[in-house]
């Protein structure tokens, strides 16, 4: 079918394309069934791939364009990154090394290729070459990947420090038992002390006493803490259940005059 058919057909329907042209097989350069159209991407144009089906009594099927895996390879000297249309470069064959365009090529079908970028038993074109940059831009892409990751979701420390801590404190010397280290001689003391309130031990530490938890139950038992306790459940009852501001307030006020 001519291209212009398609894109009269096209118009038509209203799609506008701007460009329109067959696609050949690479190898052998015949055309085939197959169309590159190029239209401005609006969401109109986006409908063509759900709406045309038909052109000029042919069935149709729209494909968005297929990209390229890997990066852009020259045809002429295998390189990387530029097109062979505006190539200068000594050509290179793809299957053999060889000096020449690929469509000259000679080598037998049963030969093993020749890669001209690496030396290695396969074509230039080959993903997995050493030379071809794709593995190294994935390695990156996956590198950057991994540290965006790790600081969003930092791995948790392999030791405790607060661990440690306790644990060097229960190995210093200061904690275990063992001889006294004082260098004093025995012998009868000079000084006296006489009995008296001076002379009490010093209990007023609630926390080197022994008892220091029963005394602290004791203390919550009493009538005024259990008092607190009510107040500030009614403090808690009156915020949580009455939305403004001034009735809180009020029944504040109420609460304390019966009170």
């Amino acid at each position: 079918m001519p291209p212009m058919e398609i894109i009269s057909d096209l118009d038509r329907q209203g799609f506008r394309v701007d460009e329109c042209h067959n696609m050949s097989n690479r190898r052998t350069g015949a055309p085939m069934p197959l169309f590159m159209i190029s239209m401005a991407s609006t969401d109109f144009h986006k409908s063509i791939f759900r709406t045309v089906s038909v052109i000029g009594y042919v069935k149709v099927i729209v494909e968005i364009l297929r990209k390229k895996y890997g990066p852009p390879q020259c045809f002429r000297c295998q390189g990387f990154f530029h097109s062979s249309k505006f190539c200068t470069r000594t050509p290179r064959c793809v299957k053999c090394a060889g000096n020449h365009l690929a469509k000259e090529c000679e080598k037998p079908f049963g030969d093993a290729p020749k890669c001209c970028l690496c030396g290695g038993e396969h074509p230039a074109n080959f993903l997995g070459c050493p030379k071809n940059p794709k593995p190294r831009m994935d390695a990156e892409k996956e590198r950057k990947r991994l540290q965006r990751a790790s600081r969003i979701n930092p791995e948790p420390p392999k030791e405790n420090i607060w661990e440690q801590r306790s644990q060097t404190a229960a190995q210093s010397p200061a904690s275990q038992p063992g001889p006294s280290t004082s260098t004093s001689q025995p012998g009868p003391s000079t000084t006296t002390s006489q009995p008296g309130p001076s002379a009490a031990p010093n209990n007023s530490n609630p926390v080197n006493s022994q008892n220091f938890p029963s005394d602290l139950f004791e203390k919550l038992n009493s009538p005024a803490v259990q008092d607190t306790f009510d107040l500030l459940e009614k403090f808690i009852t009156i915020a949580t259940t009455i939305p403004t501001k001034v009735g809180r307030i009020r029944e504040l006020i109420a609460d304390e005059v019966s009170c």
